[in-house]
């Protein structure tokens, strides 16, 4: 399993950056820059899904991806139409969870409830073949 350290490293690292740079875009909701975020989010999703597979882990590559894929689309309504309470209340959401997801494999818990998972599917395989 230690060779998902270094790509949770990256991730972390680059993740943490697009967020310090979407909390500023929040403060005036700046839609060209939180568009610019959604397609940071979905570039480093592409960029690590290849590790990510070889390390079988495609849950993070798929979180970011979707993110991504949520915040552009989101802006894109916004662009329609005007932003609403409901739109801000959503982007602040998935800042929120994208930062639970950071501050989890900058304390390295990510990475514990990774080692967990496995354990318990050598497990589960063992057991199989009792």
């Amino acid at each position: 399993m230690e060779r998902f350290l270094p790509i949770l490293n990256i991730i972390q690292t680059r993740l943490r950056e697009i967020l310090k740079r979407n909390e500023v875009y929040m403060l005036s909701w700046d839609m060209p820059h939180i568009q610019a975020v959604g397609e940071d989010l979905v570039e480093l999703a592409n960029e690590t899904c290849p590790e990510l597979i070889r390390v079988e882990h495609r849950v993070l590559y798929v979180s970011l991806r979707e993110a991504g894929l949520g915040i552009q689309d989101r802006v894109a309504m916004i662009r329609k139409g005007r932003l609403e309470a409901s739109d801000k209340e959503y982007f602040r959401n998935v800042h929120e969870a994208l930062g639970n997801i950071c501050t989890k494999i900058e304390t390295g818990e990510y990475y514990k409830a990774l080692l967990d998972v496995a354990s318990k599917r050598q497990e589960e395989t063992y057991a199989k073949y009792k």
